[in-house]
């Protein structure tokens, strides 16, 4: 009876540093690809609508519209391959 109660604390103990190594991992992960030159010009903290658009960019589920005002200034959004113009708009209001 005391080895099991024994055992109990130690595999508490042994999942609490398992977690723990996989949080160092992932933070060493995530500080590699923010260190990453190509990577550079993105928040540190971006927000998760973000990541979405940069991750369906590289799939192809996305696409970039660029948007060229009167006065020749241009500027660029991404929205679904399937989007309608309402969300065309929307993404231009942003």
């Amino acid at each position: 009876m005391d080895s099991a109660g024994a055992s109990k604390p130690d595999e508490e103990v042994a999942a609490y540093q398992s977690s723990e190594a996989k949080q160092a991992r992932l933070q060493s992960m995530v500080a590699a690809l923010l260190d990453d030159p190509i990577l550079a010009d993105l928040l540190r903290k971006p927000p998760l609508a973000d990541v979405d658009t940069l991750i369906n960019l590289e799939l192809g589920t996305t696409m970039r519209v660029t948007v060229v005002n009167l006065d020749n200034t241009s500027f660029d959004v991404a929205v679904l391959n399937t989007a309608t113009l309402k969300d065309l708009k929307l993404a231009i209001r942003k």
